[in-house]
C-alpha cells in the first residue's frame, strides 16, 4: 500500500512539473520570448512528450528559424497524436521554407479542406504558387484569400509582388500602396512603391518614398539609399547620387560599391542597376 502511495504521488508530482513547464512555455510563446518558450517546451517534452509539448516545441523552433528541428517536431507531434488542425499550416509554412513546396501544398490542401473560410490557407498556398513561380496560379489563391478577408495586408502585398512580375506596375503600384495603408509597419511595401516609381520614370515621386523611409528605423537603409541614388542619377544629379552611393556602400552594398567606384571615381562607366526583387519571404 505504502509502495503504491508512492507512486502515485510520484506520478502526479511528474504530471504538475510538466504541465508547468508546458504552462510556462505557452505563456513565454506568446508574449514573444521564443527562446524561453523553446527551453520550457523542451524541459516539458523531456518529462513527458505530449503531443501538445511538442508542437509547441516545433512552432518555437520555427519562430527561432530553427527549420530542420521544427519540422522534426512537428511530424513527432502529428505521429504522436497532436489532432489541431493548425499543425498542416505551421508545417506547410516551415516546409515552404526549407523549399519542400510539393509537400507544403499537399499539408495546405489538407488545412484548406477543413477550414475553407480561413484566408490564411489561400494566401500561404498562394505563397507557394509564387515561390513555383506560378503567378496565375497564386493570384486564383489570393482572390479566395481576398473574398474572405478585404483587410488582408499581406495578401495584397504578395498580389502586387506577382502582378509586378507580370509587369502589371499600375496594379501592382495600387496593391503595395494599399498593403502599406491596411498596415503602415509594412515598410517593403513602401518601398516596392518607390522602385516602381522609380522604373515609371517617376524619379521626383520615387525620392520623395525613399526619403521617407530613409527615416524610418528598418534594416534595409542601404538599399533604399541605393534606390535613391539611382532616381538621382536619372535625374542628372551625380552629387546626390554619389552621396548615397557612397554612404550605401559603407553599409555594405555591393552595387552601390560598383556605382560608386565606376561612375564617381573612375567617371568611365555605365551604372548597375539592381536586380528588382518584390516579395521577401
Amino acid at each position: 500500500m505504502k509502495l503504491i502511495l508512492l507512486s502515485f504521488f510520484a506520478l502526479l508530482s511528474y504530471v504538475v512539473l510538466s504541465q508547468s513547464a508546458y504552462d510556462q512555455a505557452m505563456i513565454a510563446y506568446k508574449a514573444g520570448e521564443y527562446s524561453k518558450a523553446w527551453s520550457d517546451a523542451d524541459i516539458a517534452v523531456q518529462q513527458h512528450p505530449a503531443p501538445e509539448a511538442l508542437m509547441l516545441r516545433a512552432d518555437c523552433a520555427h519562430k527561432l528559424g530553427d527549420l530542420s528541428k521544427a519540422l522534426e517536431d512537428y511530424d513527432r507531434a502529428k505521429a504522436s497524436g497532436y489532432s489541431k488542425d493548425d499543425l498542416y499550416l505551421n508545417r506547410s509554412i516551415c516546409k515552404t521554407s526549407l523549399g519542400l513546396n510539393e509537400s507544403a501544398k499537399v499539408d495546405l490542401m489538407t488545412y484548406i479542406q477543413r477550414n475553407e473560410n480561413d484566408p490564411k490557407g489561400y494566401y500561404w498556398m498562394a505563397t507557394v504558387e509564387y515561390m513555383n513561380m506560378e503567378n496565375r496560379a497564386s493570384l486564383r489563391y489570393l482572390d479566395e484569400a481576398l473574398w474572405r478577408d478585404s483587410t488582408y495586408a499581406d495578401a495584397y502585398y504578395l498580389r502586387a509582388a506577382n502582378y509586378a512580375d507580370q509587369k502589371k506596375v499600375n496594379l501592382a503600384l495600387e496593391d503595395f500602396q494599399l498593403a502599406y495603408e491596411l498596415d503602415p509597419t509594412m515598410h517593403r511595401a513602401k518601398m516596392n512603391m518607390g522602385i516602381i516609381l522609380l522604373d515609371m520614370g517617376r524619379f521626383r515621386s520615387a525620392i520623395e518614398v525613399f526619403s521617407e523611409l530613409k527615416l524610418e528605423n528598418i534594416e534595409y537603409t542601404a538599399e533604399v539609399l541605393y534606390f535613391r541614388g539611382e532616381a538621382l542619377y536619372n535625374l542628372h544629379d551625380m552629387e546626390g547620387a554619389c552621396g548615397d552611393w557612397v554612404e550605401s556602400a559603407e553599409m555594405g552594398d555591393n552595387d552601390a560599391e560598383f556605382n560608386y567606384r565606376k561612375l564617381c571615381i573612375d567617371k568611365n562607366d555605365k551604372p548597375r542597376f539592381k536586380r528588382r526583387t518584390y516579395f521577401q519571404f
